[in-house]
Parts: structure tokens; C-alpha cells; sequence
């Protein structure tokens, strides 16, 4: 298959048996804390969906990794790269939010100045204004032993490049494409899963349009790894200053529990 021509990198591809198309392209991949499926009772502190649309069936192949934090688990290094990105994209968009917050609160500022007048209450207004920017993106910029931050900070200057700073984007989403593996040793820990037909967890909640596999050994994380990725995608604002979370309840955004009857198989050793 030649390689795609554009912007974007190409996506992961997937070849499931007996799904009759061969290789299939990795549509998206969702991140839910804490985990939206269960083993006998027990909810993980996440899960990465890995989804997949088999075009002749019409149907979405999803595969889901637990993920397992523990104090007592090194760092994850290739799911911190993914921390990494989401990390620069989160501060850009904070960056784009407070300019124009700025810039609102600024305009609000001069037209009060012309009936209050100067005088120093303006730059205390400031001051607690961004005060409060600080507060409302916060970020928790867990740093390991040797008193390096865990993700990759955004560069500033990069929105003062124009085109450049689009060029580069493209570039760094091309680099993590190349090294970044979904089926990574890192990530994958095994090749049995629990398998069942039913719904996508978000709206419409259409029934029946999902083959779901689900790994049967989760992925480790770090404590500091699990925090940074429930903050990134709780917090995150876009550059109009939009909340894009649908978390329901505090630090969720998985659809509860489905207490329906499912048929579902286990694949183990015994099937290959």
C-alpha cells in the first residue's frame, strides 16, 4: 500500500484474523479513567481503546489495554511519550487562551481606565488575573530522580514562527508516528483477551456495531503517569478558552457499568 500524501502522519494498521479484509487503518485511540470494562468486579484506574473500522462489515473492531498505576511500577517509557504530546499541546493551547483572555481582560481595563483613571488598582487586577489563569490550568509538573519534568515542556517562541510552527507540529507528529508503536512491548503484555459484541460508550451509544477484545493482562503505569494523564485531559482548555473534558463526575470520563447479559469468549493459548 503506497504511503498516504498530506500533513498527517499514517495511522497505525492492524491485521485481525478472520475479519476477512486483511490489514485494517487504526481509526482513533480513547483514553478513559478510571476503566469502562471490568474483570471479575474489579475497575482498573484506566483504559486505552484502540479502534478500528472494518468497512464491509460496517462494523468498529476495538481493542482495549488496561491501565494498572502502583507506586511500586517504574515509569512507563513509551506511554510517556503520548504524556509528552498531549503535554505540548495542552500548554499551546493554554498559551493561545491566555493571550486572549489577556487581550479581553486588557480592552476591559481601558475602558474602565477612562472613568476610574490610572492608578495601581489596574496592575493588581492583573496580577490576580493571571493569578487565576495559573490556578485554572494547573499542571502537576512531576519531575523524576534527577530533577527532570516528565514531559516535554512547549516551547513559547514557537507561535511567533507562523508557518513554521505548523511545519513543525507536522514534523513532531511524523517523529512520534515513526518511533511510536501501539502494540509496543511496553504496552502489550499479552496476546489472550475476553471478546464480546455490543455498543460504543459514547453518544449515540449505538448497540451491536463493536467486536471488543479485551486484553486480559494490564498495562503498568507510574502514580505520576496516571495523575498527569487524568490532569491533562480533565483540565484541558482549547485556544478559545473552551472546556473540551465531558467528564460526568469528578475524575471520570468512562460510561458506567452496563449491567447487561453479554455472550462473551475468552481466547487463550489453547485457540492458536
Amino acid at each position: 500500500m503506497a504511503p498516504r500524501t498530506g500533513e498527517e502522519p499514517d495511522p497505525p494498521k492492524v491485521d485481525f484474523s478472520s475479519n476477512g479484509k486483511g490489514v485494517m487503518d487504526m481509526t482513533n485511540i480513547d483514553f478513559k479513567f478510571p476503566s469502562e470494562h471490568t474483570v471479575c468486579g474489579r475497575v482498573f484506574d484506566g483504559e486505552m481503546q484502540y479502534f478500528t473500522y472494518h468497512e464491509g462489515r460496517r462494523r468498529f473492531v476495538a481493542v482495549v489495554f488496561f491501565l494498572d498505576a502502583s507506586e511500586y511500577y517504574p515509569q512507563n517509557q513509551h506511554l510517556q511519550e503520548v504524556i509528552n504530546e498531549f503535554g505540548r499541546v495542552f500548554n499551546a493551547d493554554k498559551k493561545k487562551c491566555q493571550e486572549k483572555q489577556r487581550s479581553r481582560q486588557q480592552s476591559q481595563s481601558s475602558s474602565a481606565y477612562s472613568f476610574a483613571g490610572s492608578g495601581s488598582g489596574n496592575n493588581d487586577r492583573n496580577l490576580l488575573y493571571d493569578a487565576l489563569l495559573d490556578d485554572w490550568f494547573h499542571y502537576d509538573n512531576d519531575v523524576d530522580e534527577s530533577g527532570n519534568s516528565t514531559f516535554t515542556h512547549y516551547n513559547d517562541n514557537d507561535d511567533n514562527n507562523g508557518s513554521n510552527n505548523k511545519n513543525q507540529t507536522i514534523q513532531n507528529n511524523r517523529r512520534l508516528a515513526l518511533k511510536w508503536h501501539p502494540f509496543h512491548p511496553d504496552i502489550q503484555k499479552t496476546v489472550h483477551f475476553w471478546g464480546y459484541k455490543g455498543s460504543i460508550t459514547e453518544p449515540p451509544c449505538t448497540d451491536k456495531i463493536v467486536d471488543w477484545k479485551i486484553m486480559d493482562v494490564p498495562t503498568p503505569i507510574s502514580m505520576k503517569q496516571l495523575r498527569q494523564f487524568q490532569q491533562l485531559l480533565f483540565n484541558h482548555v482549547d485556544g478559545d478558552c473552551r472546556k473540551t473534558s465531558v467528564h460526568a463526575a469528578p475524575g471520570s470520563v468512562a460510561r458506567p457499568i452496563q449491567r447487561n447479559k453479554l455472550k462473551y469468549y475468552k481466547c487463550t493459548r489453547d485457540n492458536y
